[in-house]
């Protein structure tokens, strides 16, 4: 299935591996809002991954769906997370400057962008980060990144993977037209959750 790799789905994945789970229980495995993990998993099951069952009935109302591997899923043979590592170490080991790196990550945010003019930043920007790994949303003006790779593909220098989706974040701005820019990050590699505050 398109898309399995993506952190949030694959920690969904490796959860329901473990056994049936709830919807929050997934969310807390993948470390992500509920309303998050809700579209994640409609894909996976949509995609034939997940199966879900209604939960034994214990009082009132509906018992809650407990979601499991499909019986006939078997993991895709293509994954990428150690191409992504070896990517990760090559950069860091590269003689590029810190300044050399944003403008890379700001050109590929750019082109992630797709044709230059104003765009949806709401569409754009989740669904250009997504490509690359992170699970992010807005909350006012603030992009909310969670499930990061950072610790993943770089675990002895994750600021290095952190700095360059930022720098993608600022070329998908420019790249929507957009006056807003990243004025203040909070990076937190042990949670995999970095926040920016999109400000003019």
């Amino acid at each position: 299935m398109s898309g399995i790799w993506h952190p949030v789905r694959r920690a969904i994945v490796e959860r329901a591996a473990d056994g049936a789970a709830t919807l929050p229980e997934l969310a807390e495995a993948a470390n992500v809002h509920l309303n998050t993990v809700r579209a994640h998993v409609a894909a996976l099951e949509e995609g034939g991954v997940l199966r879900a069952e209604p939960a034994t009935a214990s009082g009132r109302g509906r018992p809650p769906l407990r979601y499991s591997l499909a019986d006939d899923f078997t993991y895709p043979a293509s994954d990428f997370l150690g191409l992504a590592e070896l990517l990760a170490a090559a950069v860091a080991r590269s003689d590029q400057t810190p300044a050399q790196l944003h403008r890379l990550g700001e050109d590929w945010g750019r082109y992630l962008a797709g044709r230059p003019g104003t765009q949806e930043l709401e569409r754009v920007l989740p669904a250009a980060l997504g490509r690359l790994g992170f699970d992010a949303r807005f909350d006012g003006d603030e992009l909310i990144l969670s499930a990061c790779p950072c610790r993943l593909v770089l675990p002895d220098n994750p600021e290095l993977v952190c700095n360059l989706a930022i720098a993608v974040t600022e070329g998908v701005l420019a790249g929507c037209s957009s006056s807003l820019r990243v004025t203040n990050r909070i990076h937190d590699p042990e949670r995999r959750r970095c926040t920016a505050v999109l400000a003019q």
